[in-house]
């Protein structure tokens, strides 16, 4: 069978009025000549007919008094903007009511989809405010908006008022509660450092001023540790080693600087042996009013801390002849001396100490230390007129009293340097309801009332401390673990420590430690410690009574208070005791 033939097809068109397509002519047309007014390239938006400003301007407004759309509701009156569009004519600026912002629009656009879109921005960004109020918002004080050229002077301010270290203001603690134009204009410390200097200079000439027409009595304090209880208003570092000369250098050139050399009735400071020579020096210089030591005021709360360190001398590890140490190895160097004393005690009998031994303990720093008493003044075991002997049957004597604060250490230690044993005992001490902080203070000699913390601490954690201290994996090594005999030096320690911890606290409160207060304070320590010495009904070891016997002579010290007598009643009562 032959294949059917294939037809062509032919060519065809559809146009438009047609209900078919037509067939294709072969016939030439002629084209339409091309129109020079249409431009060749094509465009998005064709161009508008050419207007002026002044019509532009007329539609714009004509469109806002008609609002033909709710778009035009949220805007004021339009006007001219200096901004041109792709035309090269100037565009309609649409007022914002909300934000107050200029919304630019070409004059030739029919559409309000921009409009209506800023708007919406608007009041998204109005319910986010909403939702989240400020502190001002609530009546709290010190958060509004600060101008950026005040931080400097806040910060500067700040660090002087304080007296507290440049560094501290970039802690991370610090700037989590600070304001935040504070914390984007922050000032580095040359800045803080050149800002301070200025400010003693503005306020110098006013306080000479004051110093000057002060009609009472001037006692100079020469302690940092002097500003919660009074007004800091001179301040000086000193780069050399603190010798006496060159404490005395210092101190006659600032008051020589502010006029009051023949106006200083006496000097307040602690008992450091540099000091002494301080007076020493000043008094050469022969000024109207002081006389030297009998008008040199001793700090009665360095006097405390000097007493608790004589009770506790006996008990805690030999002084070191030398202080070659840096002082970044304190941490290793308690770790060191707890671990001596602990395995010390294992290897020997619990005998009584030799009087060699016992004045080892207590043998006196270099001369010139801070915060020690001459060595003349020194309360040795050769004070002590009647020294009691221990017994073996004493709960505890001084070489376990010695150990037992070494145990204490231990642990403060082992805590300080080990996370998860602080988290265990802090979750043992949440099982067992023990008090807050859950923690175990360290010693520092260099801190007050560091020992009895330290010994409040273990009291205040002791359910917890016996079962963590059992713990293979974070507790301590046997030979560190406490008994009964430990506890109860503790209670111990804990009573008879107690007056000078709340005493220290009453003298550093602003403002309210004066001369007539201290005699008071002396009375109540002095009931105290007799009442250990007394040793009613048997209630206290040997050791601790020996230790507190050593303060027999305490009337060494109390005389350190001797200037007040030289004060006139009413200067002493006008002065601050520091």
């Amino acid at each position: 069978m032959a294949r059917p033939r294939k037809r062509n097809r032919r060519d065809s068109v559809w146009t438009e009025g047609t209900d078919g397509p037509t067939v294709e002519s072969n016939e030439e047309h002629e084209e339409d000549p091309p129109d020079e007014s249409v431009p060749t390239t094509p465009t998005a938006t064709p161009q508008p007919v050419d207007t002026t400003n002044e019509e532009r301007l007329e539609h714009a407004l004509e469109l806002a008094r008609k609002k033909n759309s709710v778009a035009y509701d949220s805007y004021g009156t339009p006007e001219l903007s200096d901004q041109l569009d792709k035309f090269k004519r100037h565009m309609i600026a649409w007022p914002c009511k909300m934000c107050g912002s200029h919304l630019n629009r070409p004059a030739y656009e029919t559409s309000c989809g921009n409009l209506l879109a800023h708007i919406g921005r608007c009041q998204s960004k109005q319910q986010r405010a909403l939702g989240s109020k400020t502190l001002a918002c609530v009546g709290v004080t010190g958060t509004p908006d600060l101008d950026p050229h005040e931080v400097l002077q806040r910060c500067a301010l700040w660090c002087a008022e304080t007296a507290s270290p440049f560094t501290a203001l970039r802690q991370s603690s610090h700037l989590r509660i600070l304001h935040p134009t504070i914390l984007k204009h922050l000032p580095t410390r040359k800045m803080v450092l050149k800002a301070i200097h200025m400010l003693y200079l503005l306020v110098q000439e006013a306080f000479c001023h004051e110093l000057k027409t002060h009609e009472g009595t001037m006692y100079l304090g020469v302690d940092v540790w002097q500003s919660p209880n009074g007004s800091n208003h001179w301040g000086s570092d000193i780069p050399t080693q603190v010798t006496g000369e060159y404490l005395a250098r210092m101190v006659r050139y600032v008051v020589e600087k502010f006029g009051l050399e023949n106006r200083i009735c006496g000097i307040v400071s602690d008992n450091a042996s540099n000091n002494k020579t301080m007076i020493d020096e000043l008094k050469k210089l022969k000024w109207k009013r002081f006389k030297g030591e009998p008008q040199w005021i001793r700090c009665f709360a360095h006097i405390l801390n000097l007493i608790v360190k004589a009770i506790i001398r006996p008990f805690g590890p030999p002084k070191k002849k030398t202080r070659s140490a840096p002082a970044n190895d304190e941490d290793s160097n308690d770790e060191e001396e707890a671990h001596h004393l602990i395995s010390k005690f294992d290897d020997e009998d619990e005998d009584e100490p030799s009087e060699a031994e016992s004045k080892e303990d207590v043998v006196s720093q270099d001369e010139g230390h801070h915060g020690e008493l001459d060595i003349e003044d020194e309360l040795t075991l050769d004070d002590i007129h009647d020294l009691e002997e221990e017994d073996e049957e004493d709960v505890y004597t001084t070489a376990s009293c010695r150990h037992t604060l070494a145990k204490f250490r231990t642990i403060a230690t082992k805590l300080r340097k080990s996370p998860n044993s602080k988290a265990k005992l802090v979750k043992l001490c949440e099982e067992n309801k023990c008090g807050k902080p859950h923690n175990v203070e360290r010693d520092v000699p260099t801190r007050w009332n560091s020992t009895y913390k330290q010994v409040a601490s273990i009291v205040r954690c002791e359910k917890a401390i016996l079962i963590w201290q059992r713990d293979k994996q974070f507790g301590t090594p046997r030979n560190a673990h406490l008994v009964q005999a430990n506890m109860d030096l503790a209670q111990d320690l804990l009573e008879l420590l107690e007056p000078f911890y709340e005493c220290t606290l009453q003298v550093s409160t602003k403002a309210s430690a004066r001369v007539a207060q201290v005699v008071v304070w002396i009375d109540q320590i002095t009931a105290s410690l007799s009442t250990v010495v007394a040793n009613e009904g048997n209630r206290y070891p040997a050791a601790l009574r020996n230790a507190v016997e050593l303060l027999s002579g305490l009337g060494r010290a109390w005389r350190r208070l001797g200037a007040l007598k030289c004060c006139p009643p009413g200067e002493a009562e006008s002065s601050r005791q520091e």
